[in-house]
């Protein structure tokens, strides 16, 4: 009897071929209906908060690239060892600088946020921070962000000899920037950039303060362009409500 039910289960299974195919062509559309949802996932703009426009002005200096009569100020918080922000400073920047900072349409100020995993960032605030003593941060922070995989924790444990090429590259004073990096000259003010992040309640980077809205991940020159119009309206907005 035994046998007979077996034999019985599997013609039953034999008999309904459309069961198995349909169960099959279910499986295999909800896994393209999950690729397309990543996909679309990858192309979405990072979750925006709203951060308190009452927030007291920051207290670190930071790095500022605009004019200063922007209507809008954009705040980013990076790691110079952070992948994600090497490929925003490499692919996205130069757009961003090309369509909102150079028309006048937002600044942008720059702020350390070394993370502990990142061993030769340190190094890498300090180099941007001797090229700033000599006028020349941004011209450091593009060459750094460039060159990121050859002076990383991964590729050197002496990130400052690389770094001097990219001082020698760009013109400045390298007797002067190398005593000034290996001093450490500039110390306090990198961990005041960082206490900045913090204080904003900042927890990976890159994050961007664009008006009000705090968004964390890297951004399309689009998605930040589309942050800074809605700031600008919001600023007209306020203006108008108080003259009236």
């Amino acid at each position: 009897m035994v046998t007979r039910g077996r034999s019985s289960r599997a013609r039953a299974g034999a008999a309904n071929p459309k069961s198995f195919v349909g169960v099959v062509l279910v499986l295999i559309l909800a896994g393209a209906g999950g690729l397309a949802y990543l996909a679309s996932r990858q192309h979405a703009a990072p979750a925006a908060t709203i951060v308190d426009p009452n927030l007291p002005p920051a207290v670190a200096k930071g790095y500022t690239m605009g004019r200063p009569d922007a209507p809008v100020q954009i705040l980013e918080f990076a790691d110079f060892e952070c992948p994600a922000c090497g490929n925003y400073s490499v692919v996205t920047e130069p757009d961003v600088r090309k369509r909102i900072i150079d028309p006048g349409l937002a600044r942008v100020t720059y702020y350390d946020f070394p993370l502990p995993q990142h061993k030769n960032t340190m190094a890498a605030s300090e180099a941007a921070a001797c090229a700033n003593d000599q006028g020349k941060f941004w011209e450091m922070h593009d060459r750094l962000f460039q060159g990121q995989t050859d002076w990383n924790t991964e590729a050197t444990s002496d990130p400052v000899s690389v770094m001097q090429g990219y001082a020698k590259a760009i013109g400045l004073d390298v007797d002067k920037w190398r005593s000034c990096v290996d001093s450490r000259v500039h110390q306090r003010d990198i961990d005041a950039n960082k206490a900045e992040g913090t204080r904003r309640q900042v927890n990976q980077t890159p994050t961007f303060v664009i008006g009000n809205r705090m968004v964390a991940g890297s951004l399309t020159d689009d998605q930040i362009k589309a942050y800074v119009d809605s700031a600008r309206a919001g600023a007209r907005t306020a203006d108008n409500s108080a003259a009236h």
